[in-house]
C-alpha cells in the first residue's frame, strides 16, 4: 500500500461516527440549557432522558 493510500485510510471515519457526534452534541446542549434554566440535572440524567426520547438503550 502506498503512503498516500495509507494516509487516506487513516483519515476515513466510520459510518457511526457522525451519529455519535450528533448525540454527544445534543446531550451537551441539553445539559447547558437545563443549567441555564436553573435545573440541577447531571450529564448522566440528561443522557437517560435522551435515551428514552430517542428510543435507545
Amino acid at each position: 500500500m502506498t503512503k498516500l493510500n495509507q494516509m487516506k485510510k487513516n483519515r476515513a471515519i466510520s459510518a457511526e461516527r457522525p451519529a455519535e457526534l450528533r448525540r454527544a452534541t445534543l446531550i451537551a446542549s441539553a445539559v447547558a440549557s437545563t443549567r441555564l434554566e436553573g435545573s440541577k440535572l447531571s450529564d448522566k440524567e440528561v443522557e437517560r432522558v435522551a435515551n428514552i426520547v430517542f428510543g435507545q438503550k
